[in-house]
C-alpha cells in the first residue's frame, strides 16, 4: 500500500510538473525585456547583512550563499511564480529585514516540505513494519504531504518572528531620527542637508540604512523623501513610507515640515509607550495565571493523601 502510495503521488508530481511546464504563461518579448530590466537595474549591495537588493537568480544565489540543486529550485520557483503574479510582497519585506532573498527562502520551504513528507513517510513506514498494523489506504499520504506543507510554512513563521522584532526596532531607531532632522532644521538647515547630517549621529543598523538610502538618493539624483518611502514601502515599516507623504502635502515650508517631524516622532513615541504598556499587561497576566495554576497544583498536592484515605474506607 505505501509502494503503490509513493508511485502515484510520483506520477501525480510528474503530471503537474508537465502541466505547469506546458500551460506556462508566454508574455511578449517586451515584457520580458523589461523583466529583465526590472531584474538588473540595481547592482548587487554591499552592504553588512541587512539589506540586500534583488538583482535576479545568479546574484541573489551569490549573496546568499546557495548552490547546488536546493538553490537552483528556489530560484527557478521564483522566476516561474513572478511570471504567474505570485511576487510573496509580505515575505519580500521581511526577508529584506532580516538580510535574505526570496530565493534563499523559497528554498528553505522546498527543503523543509520535502524533510517533513519524507519523515511522516518514514514514520508510517516503520511503524506497520514494526507493529504489523496497516492504515486505512490514502491515510499516509494525506498526513505526509499535511506534515510537508505544515514545514514548509513554519519558514515563513520563523521570517516573520524575526523581521517583527527588527522592525520593532527600525521604529524605535526612526522616532529617534525624526527629532534629530527637526533639530538639525531648527539650526536653520536645509532637508536635503538634515537628512543625512541626522543619520550620521548613530551607529547601529537602523542609522547605516537610512545613511545607505539617502546616499543612493544623492547618487541617482532622486528626491530624499521618496527614496526614504520607497525603503518605507520595501521593508514594510508604515511610518517611514507615509513619511513622504506628509511633506509632500505640507509643501517645502521648513517650518511645517519641522512641525511635521516633530509631531510624527511624538506620536510613535506614543505608540511605542502603548505597545510596551499593553506587553507589560499581557507578562503581567502570564504570571497570574502561573501563580493560580502553581497554587492549584499545591492544593491537590496536599488534599491527595486525605481523599485517597477517605476512599479507601
Amino acid at each position: 500500500m505505501i509502494a503503490l502510495a509513493a508511485v502515484g503521488a510520483c506520477l501525480g508530481a510528474v503530471v503537474f510538473a508537465l502541466i505547469w511546464r506546458l500551460a506556462a504563461p508566454r508574455p511578449s518579448a517586451l515584457v520580458q525585456l523589461g523583466q529583465f530590466d526590472a531584474l538588473h537595474s540595481q547592482p548587487g549591495s554591499q552592504r553588512a547583512g541587512y539589506d540586500r537588493l534583488s538583482v535576479g537568480p545568479a546574484g541573489a544565489l551569490e549573496a546568499a550563499g546557495m548552490s547546488g540543486v536546493l538553490g537552483r529550485a528556489g530560484a527557478w520557483l521564483t522566476t516561474e511564480l513572478a511570471r504567474r503574479g505570485i511576487t510573496f510582497t509580505t515575505l519580500r519585506q521581511d526577508l529584506t529585514l532580516t538580510g535574505n532573498t526570496l530565493e534563499w527562502a523559497l528554498g528553505r520551504k522546498l527543503l523543509a516540505g520535502v524533510v517533513g513528507f519524507l519523515l511522516v513517510a518514514a514514520t508510517a513506514v516503520g511503524l506497520q513494519v514494526a507493529t504489523n498494523w496497516s492504515p486505512p489506504s490514502g491515510v499516509t499520504t494525506v498526513l505526509a504531504l499535511g506534515a510537508g506543507v505544515a514545514c514548509s510554512f513554519l519558514t515563513d513563521l520563523e521570517a516573520r518572528r524575526h523581521a517583527a522584532a527588527r522592525r520593532q526596532e527600525f521604529r524605535r531607531a526612526l522616532g529617534a531620527y525624526l527629532d534629530l532632522v527637526a533639530l538639525e532644521m531648527a539650526g536653520s538647515a536645509a532637508p536635503a542637508e538634515a537628512l543625512p547630517n541626522a543619520a550620521r549621529v548613530g551607529a547601529g543598523w537602523p542609522m547605516a540604512l537610512l545613511r545607505d538610502t539617502l546616499w543612493r538618493a544623492n547618487l541617482s539624483g532622486v528626491d530624499q523623501w521618496d527614496a526614504l518611502t520607497e525603503l518605507g514601502e520595501r521593508i514594510g515599516v508604515a511610518e517611514l513610507r507615509d513619511l513622504g507623504t506628509l511633506v509632500r502635502l505640507v509643501g517645502r515650508d521648513g517650518a511645517r515640515v519641522r512641525q511635521t517631524l516633530t509631531a510624527r516622532a511624538a506620536t510613535m513615541r506614543r505608540r511605542e509607550l502603548a505597545e510596551a504598556e499593553g506587553l507589560a499587561g499581557q507578562k503581567d497576566q502570564s504570571m497570574r495565571l502561573a501563580q493560580v495554576l502553581i497554587g492549584f497544583g499545591f492544593i491537590v498536592f496536599i488534599s491527595y493523601p486525605a481523599i485517597v484515605a477517605v476512599l479507601a474506607f
